[in-house]
């Protein structure tokens, strides 16, 4: 029996080895890279501090390259122990989705990447989707981490993303079907309100299997990322809460925006905004331009955090 356990999902926003430059940030080079790998890995210190203890699952978006992944886990990082999933996607600006695990509380047992395309005509040149099966606690659980396509320049790939949510509805229906535990998590592109957002969340019976606690957090004005001045909650982590709770042992599972202040601008007029490492070609030496999401597993006994 666990008394918490954490899974952690983060948009590290276009994370590129110091050799893509072209395809990343304007004037990428070593030094800003090295930084940026000792940020992120101090976000995982900030999450253990804050938290009491590192997140078992860490889902990243926008990872450029498996050496990326590498300088995340070398050996002066808190997280050296954890092993790595990833394959390149072909998407055009060369980012993928990627899983990070602490192997002493999971055991994979197999992963596979979905691809999509339209028709026979017409591919896509967006992010795969990660499916991982874990032994976790002794029981067989679902890990999907996505990064639907975006709404940049006008939201011009709003039918990809659709596309790729009835796919999504499809592969989601036939673990139902087995009566599957799920956490699917990632970057979608809508906030947790949106109705093809809400829909996921529902078997072909209309039945809702999946729960989604941060559209509690929406309506709470807690976001995840800002567009412009506009803020949203693209990123989330869904899940089967009735078989997790009952087969984990759990007393309740909650949801977290990371949004400690020591991610966010120093500045009085934008200290909510997270601290992005590039606005435009602009080098702002911060983390991500979105906040880690946290769900926390938790029994009676759970430290209060």
């Amino acid at each position: 029996m666990i008394n918490q356990d954490l899974f952690l999902f983060y948009n590290v926003e276009n994370f590129y080895p110091p050799n893509q430059e072209s395809l990343g940030f304007h004037n990428w080079d070593d030094h800003k890279y090295n930084l940026k790998i000792r940020k992120i890995t101090n976000v995982f210190r900030f999450v253990e501090e804050d938290f009491g203890q590192l997140p078992s699952i860490i889902g990243l978006a926008e990872i450029a390259a498996r050496s990326v992944l590498e300088d995340l886990i070398k050996s002066d990082s808190p997280i050296c122990d954890y092993e790595i999933i990833y394959e390149p996607s072909d998407d055009s600006r060369n980012l993928s989705v990627a899983l990070i695990f602490d192997k002493r509380k999971l055991t994979l047992e197999k992963y596979q990447t979905l691809k999509f395309q339209l028709d026979e005509e017409k591919e896509f040149d967006t992010r795969d989707i990660l499916h991982t099966e874990f032994l976790y606690q002794g029981k067989k659980l679902n890990i999907l981490v996505v990064h639907l396509p975006s709404k940049r320049n006008q939201d011009a790939k709003k039918e990809q993303r659709d596309y790729i949510f009835e796919k999504l509805k499809e592969i989601l229906q036939k673990l139902f079907d087995k009566n599957e535990s799920i956490i699917l998590m990632g970057d979608f592109n809508e906030n947790p309100d949106n109705e093809i957002l809400k829909e996921l969340l529902h078997n072909e019976n209309g039945e809702k299997i999946l729960d989604n606690p941060f559209e509690a957090l929406l309506e709470d004005d807690r976001f995840s990322t800002y567009h412009g001045k506009k803020g949203v909650c693209f990123d989330q982590i869904i899940c089967t809460e009735k078989s997790l709770i009952e087969q984990l042992d759990l007393n309740k599972i909650a949801a977290e925006i990371y949004n400690s202040p020591r991610l966010r601008n120093k500045d009085n007029k934008n200290n909510k905004y997270p601290h992005r490492t590039y606005s435009g070609s602009r080098y702002m030496g911060g983390y991500s331009d979105h906040f880690p999401v946290i769900l926390k597993l938790e029994n009676d006994t759970a430290r209060e955090s």
